[in-house]
């Protein structure tokens, strides 16, 4: 006998939610999928659709070493792997082992590909989930999942040199990052240590910075607020603003080990010219997620290196190879390789000199200043402040409400824009 469990949807919706609510409207919200720490890269995107997070069928069963059978008569999809799970296109039940859930956004078929939502299947199969709403990140804990893929040696036989690397990179168009190598850093075993190090390579002769690498451990972690850095010039910097660019301004003095990871704040060895794009659609994202894990973690460590990709005697780097592994389990709960663009959209950059231009004035859309978009509240100081700004970060928790709305409607609550990140 089938037995049916009515979920808790109302609870459940608190925690995959964006608040901006267009019923039945799949949005591209950017959403990144974390696996037990590793990012999991998806044919096409994950995607909202009534405020539930939706994947390609197939991409996250394989992954989670299920075999999947789609019926095309029934529209049913039949996974089995730890687990025996049933879905339907449009059906608002599930089943898992025989036992019935009732879920409140079926599967769905987009543009030929069947979309399954993800937190009733991962829930459903006995796995951990959890969103964290300002990086719009799901991370998934599944014990089931075969952590075995890091091997002892050097994971890349054929990796020679950064430039074979870059020859393998596909250009710039939509996504802030690519990965490589299957997601598996290039660490070798010499590079493993017990305990936290940092190291900053010195500037070239043309002022540029070199490759950071750490074993990040909470002991590195800054116990103080970020202090100014406008201070520090990068090779290439240049002082340029663009309405149409989130905060106008398109540089940003990126760190290359942030500062929430090791409290590097003003070592020009470790700031380069990055765009805003590179800084918070690229970076930040990776580099919460470490912090989150060292933070849940005290004891833990992750090795972390960021290497700068300059082409011939360019001042701006083209890119960066961000690599992460967490040191104590060899990469089992946080394992990472990409490459982030130094782009931004609608940007020509001259990397020799930092130079830049609009591409085409006449496609870019005008600023919308009345947009929806989610701000980080403090109840105690009453500013409102960017997802991605420093002073988040240091925000008491009891303090801190997230509030999607307008910048308009956030002033009129009264609460006053943060004067460092400008919302």
């Amino acid at each position: 006998m089938f037995k049916i469990i009515k979920r808790k949807t109302a609870l459940l919706a608190l925690a995959l939610t964006f608040i901006i609510n267009i019923p039945g409207f799949a949005q591209n919200t950017d959403v990144t999928v974390n696996l037990n720490g590793r990012l999991l890269s998806f044919d096409v995107p994950a995607m909202i659709i009534n405020d539930r997070t939706m994947v390609p069928m197939r991409g996250i069963f394989e992954t989670l070493d299920f075999t999947v059978t789609w019926n095309e008569n029934k529209r049913t999809i039949s996974a089995k792997g730890s687990h025996i799970v049933n879905m339907q296109i449009g059906n608002y039940r599930m089943s898992v082992d025989g036992v019935i859930f009732e879920i409140d956004t079926p599967p769905v078929i987009i543009d030929g590909r069947t979309l399954i939502p993800l937190r009733a299947l991962i829930e459903g199969i006995g796995c951990e989930i959890y969103w964290d709403d300002a990086a719009r990140t799901v991370d998934i804990s599944y014990a089931g999942y075969d952590e075995s893929r890091i091997p002892d040696n050097n994971p890349s036989e054929n990796f020679t040199s950064l430039e074979e690397i870059l020859d393998k990179i596909p250009d710039f168009s939509d996504s802030p990052y690519v990965i490589i190598n299957n997601n598996i850093p290039y660490f070798t075993q010499s590079d493993f240590a017990e305990d936290s190090f940092e190291y900053y390579s010195e500037l070239d002769s043309l002022g540029r910075c070199g490759q950071a690498f750490a074993n990040i451990g909470y002991d590195l972690m800054p116990a103080e607020e970020r202090g100014s850095i406008g201070q520090i010039k990068p090779s290439g910097w240049h002082t340029v603003k663009y309405d149409f660019i989130d905060g106008k301004y398109l540089y940003n003095r990126c760190h290359l080990i942030g500062y929430q990871l090791t409290a590097e704040n003003d070592n020009e060895k470790n700031l380069i010219t990055g765009t805003r794009y590179l800084n918070v659609e690229g970076m930040l994202p990776f580099e919460n997620m470490v912090a989150n894990y060292i933070r849940n973690n005290p004891d833990k460590h992750v090795l972390y290196r960021v290497t700068p990709i300059y082409k011939g005697n360019n001042l701006v780097a083209s890119g960066l190879l961000m690599e992460a592994l967490s040191t104590e389990d060899s990469g089992g709960s946080l394992c990472f390789n990409i490459y982030v663009y130094n782009n931004q959209p609608n940007i020509e950059i001259d990397y020799a000199t930092g130079d830049s231009r609009v591409i085409n004035a006449e496609v870019i859309p005008e600023k919308i200043i009345d947009e929806n978009v989610t701000y980080i509240m403090n109840k105690k100081t009453m500013k409102f402040h960017n997802p991605y700004c420093p002073s988040v970060d240091d925000m008491n928790e009891k303090n801190k409400l997230y509030f999607t709305g307008t910048r308009n409607e956030a002033v009129e609550l009264g609460y006053v824009p943060c004067g460092y990140c400008k919302p």
